[in-house]
């Protein structure tokens, strides 16, 4: 049985426990444990959101080949065309892109051009020849025909290039009267069309040692084709041969320093090695190099998105989209860090144009949820989630279904969307947020049984957090255990907080125990030491919505933005 051999690709954005993007290792991991349904949704999911990475398509077509399912053949193939045209697109190869009927095979496009050829009609013969080719991009048989149709139209340089890749797919053609006629003697050698074809067919079916060996060989022949170079570089990388890879990439960036493609490659190799302390020096000595290199310009993008940084990942996705308009993981990212910069009206028609780029998408409408949320409509959020997770599972969306669920007194509801989440044990969870909610749930509903056994568990919520004593408060005032619960009380009220989190968690047990007024007043003075953090003024958003306040919800909305803005 023919070994399959699983890509193993670096995404630009990793997956962390407070994500909302589809990593496709996350993917992967759970190909490798043979978790091919998980696997299978999951890649669904990641194409959806990213459908301009050609290892998404390739990774789904090869979890479908391990469920041995024949109803999937036909996407099968779908998918790997989709990968492999995407990959001949970035780099620039001829494609053919004929529009095919389910009913019709490269036999019948082969009767059709040799009736055409016999008819003298050679635009309709090529034609079909070319119907063949984008069939199978290997057929002997369609380079034969396109050498004759090109003889006749006294093109004899291009009539010797298609029968010698005929003769190369196929040796009896050397025997034909035409390769007398063209002057071909013996087998030709491979162009490099011919074998960057070979390799991508080969890789793009799970092979990628076999298409390794063919870029391998080409090189051998013509050691400075760029483009046979970067494409074994990435292969090397993709198929986990880390010192091949590393040694190549050297001295490709010897000869050419200033290659996109290798330094590009470059930056994944450090990644997957671990040098950090490289990748942000040499991503912005790429640019400068290019500025409008959209390859370049996302990669950018999202390193300082993940760094948090969105002022600098804002700049680079907003010059993406003046490069390519249409490239929907722009909108994702420029949408994103307009955000979190709290320029939420700028965003809005870019979600817009981003839903009619990629509908599939589940990732605006979490995007349209925060929004909502920062303007204390938490009904809206909620529907917005809804839609979200009508498209794809995601946990970090059924956290935020939680906690507004939380805010709106839903409490049993708020548990359901906790137990969703946690079902999903296959992703990396923000374990702490989950605790602390299911928590607060618990206490809510006076489920003593179920906040004792939760208190009594592996909790993942930091038991020095005020919030963490207060709970054991409120469960012994549950029990009846006055003594016990006065003893928590008075130490809550000699608690000076000290960071971000003291604050948070002060103000939610001020507004339980003595009101709005005392919560807001945490709040403000918290906001004196972080007049930025976003995070107090949510919580005061929250507490105004929790006693019906518009009038300080509008008001706490204008604070917010003239301070973070």
């Amino acid at each position: 049985m023919k070994k399959i051999l699983f890509i193993i690709s670096v995404l630009l954005l990793s997956y962390n426990k407070a994500s909302v993007l589809f990593d496709i290792q996350t993917g992967v991991k759970e190909y490798q444990l043979k978790n091919y349904d998980f696997a299978k949704n999951y890649f669904i999911s990641y194409i959806n959101n990213n459908p301009n990475d050609k290892d998404g398509y390739f990774c789904f077509s090869k979890t479908l080949e391990q469920t041995n399912e024949k109803k999937y053949s036909a996407l099968i193939n779908e998918n790997y065309k989709k990968a492999y045209d995407i990959t001949l697109n970035n780099k620039n190869i001829e494609k053919i892109t004929f529009n095919l009927s389910k009913n019709q095979n490269i036999e019948d496009y082969f009767d059709m051009a040799i009736m055409y050829f016999e008819q003298g009609n050679m635009k309709a013969s090529e034609q079909y020849a070319d119907l063949m080719l984008n069939i199978n991009s290997k057929s002997p048989s369609a380079y034969f025909i396109k050498a004759k149709i090109a003889l006749i139209k006294n093109d004899k340089q291009k009539a010797k290039e298609y029968m010698s890749q005929a003769i190369i797919l196929n040796n009896k053609y050397l025997d034909t009267n035409l390769a007398k006629t063209l002057e071909i003697k013996e087998v030709p050698e491979m162009t490099q069309q011919m074998y960057n074809i070979f390799a991508l067919e080969s890789y793009f079916k799970g092979d990628i040692n076999t298409a390794i060996k063919y870029l391998e060989k080409y090189r051998e022949k013509n050691l400075e084709n760029i483009d046979i170079n970067t494409t074994l570089l990435e292969f090397y990388i993709k198929n986990n041969e880390l010192d091949k890879a590393q040694a190549l990439a050297d001295s490709l960036l010897k000869e050419n320093p200033k290659n996109i493609q290798t330094r590009l490659l470059y930056i994944e190799l450090c990644k997957i090695k671990n040098q950090n302390d490289k990748i942000e020096h040499f991503l912005s000595d790429t640019y400068k190099i290019n500025p409008n290199n959209k390859d370049t310009l996302l990669l950018i993008g999202n390193y300082y998105l993940e760094k948090k940084d969105f002022l600098s990942a804002k700049k680079y996705f907003e010059q993406l989209i003046n490069v390519n308009d249409e490239m929907y993981e722009a909108y994702f990212g420029y949408t994103y860090s307009l955000i979190e910069l709290n320029e939420t009206e700028k965003a809005m028609p870019l979600i817009r144009k981003a839903i009619t780029l990629n509908p599939k998408n589940s990732e605006m409408y979490y995007l349209l949820a925060l929004i909502c949320k920062m303007n204390a409509q938490y009904d809206e959020a909620t529907n917005y989630l809804i839609e979200a997770i009508n498209k794809d599972e995601n946990p970090q969306y059924y956290i935020e279904l939680a906690k507004l669920n939380y805010i709106l007194k839903k409490y049993n509801q708020s548990l359901t969307n906790l137990k969703d989440a946690l079902s999903m044990s296959e992703f990396n969870l923000d374990k702490e947020t989950i605790d602390e909610y299911m928590l607060k749930n618990y206490i809510k509903l006076e489920d003593e049984k179920n906040t004792v056994n939760y208190l009594k568990g592996k909790l993942k919520l930091d038991k020095n957090r005020i919030i963490y004593k207060y709970n054991l408060y409120k469960l012994y005032k549950l029990q009846g255990n006055e003594n016990q619960a006065s003893s928590y009380l008075k130490e809550l009220k000699k608690y000076k907080p000290k960071s971000l989190v003291d604050y948070l968690d002060l103000s939610e047990i001020q507004f339980e125990e003595k009101g709005i007024e005392f919560g807001i007043k945490t709040l403000n003075n918290g906001l004196k030491e972080y007049p930025n953090a976003k995070e107090l003024y949510f919580k005061k958003l929250e507490f105004y919505f929790m006693v019906n306040n518009q009038d300080e919800i509008k008001k706490t909305i204008e604070e917010m933005n003239k301070a973070i803005k």
